[in-house]
């Protein structure tokens, strides 16, 4: 599993005004296509804080980083300035993008969602991307999103709204991290142990995952006592339903195996 880290931008995020949904939402998504979160932070709207997190964790290992947030026309909307500050790639007015931004003005104009359609300063800083990036399309707001490949890992930045960031990511970077994560089928499965003592089963759990390469099995802590009986979670992901069914199923077949031959089978 490839490491994929998600840094969520934004003050009114760390002011308790917005809740932070769309890291929620990606790491679901992400580990149903094989990758594996990692990390999460929220930072502040400041190009040295999000540059510092991003060179963070390329150097921790994450193959790819996802952003969400401050990629509007706002003065503190500097998502792709820190971009740029960490990967040493300056800003620069992208035409591909300033098009887009001036065709979305120009419907919102048509729509009379906006007042006028004229490209101001504030518009036009949407389009100023990082160096080698390639836009991509936001079919709901008028910020386009980018894709940036460094020798380190791709970048994602997305918007923070919501509605837009989920559109963009199906839409665009879906397949790019497809590609990428190399996997499209995620199965989870939990199955009762009938076991009480988590420090025992963490064993059996540890054996499974050595004999049976490509699952990872969790147990879901509880408190001790006769009556407990752990459930373990068992997830996998691959390219191939069939593959990640017979990953699952061995799993479950030898903990299950491993439990029953275990002299203690509940806590106390």
């Amino acid at each position: 599993m490839k490491r994929v880290d998600l840094i969520a931008i934004g003050r009114e995020i760390l002011r308790g005004q917005t809740l932070d949904t769309n890291s929620h939402w990606l790491t679901k998504r992400i580990t149903a296509m094989g990758g594996e979160v990692e990390r999460m932070v929220v930072l502040d709207d400041d190009v040295q804080a999000i540059a510092r997190e991003i060179g963070v964790s390329f150097r921790d290992g994450a193959k790819v980083i996802i952003t969400t947030g401050g990629l509007g026309p706002t003065f503190d909307d500097k998502t792709l300035a820190g971009i740029a500050e960490a990967t040493g790639c300056p800003l620069s007015l992208h035409p591909g993008a300033l098009e887009f931004v001036t065709r979305r003005y120009r419907e919102f104009f048509e729509q009379g969602f906006v007042e006028s359609p004229e490209i101001t300063p504030a518009r036009e800083k949407m389009a100023h991307l990082p160096q080698g990036v390639e836009p991509m399309d936001n079919p709901v707001g008028a910020a386009p999103a980018v894709f940036l490949k460094t020798p380190r890992g791709v970048i994602f930045a997305l918007p923070g709204v919501p509605k837009e960031m989920k559109a963009i990511f199906e839409a665009e970077a879906f397949p790019h991290l497809k590609d990428i994560l190399g996997a499209e089928v995620y199965l989870e499965e939990v199955v009762k142990t009938g076991m009480g003592d988590e420090s025992v089963l963490g064993e059996l759990i540890e054996r499974v995952m050595k004999r049976v390469p490509g699952v990872y099995l969790k147990s879901k802590p509880t408190h001790f006592g006769k009556d407990v009986e752990l459930e373990v979670i068992i997830t996998a992901a691959s390219s191939s339903e069939e593959e990640v069914h017979r990953r699952v199923k061995e799993a479950e077949g030898l903990l299950l195996d491993l439990v029953k031959a275990h002299p203690t089978r509940t806590g106390g």
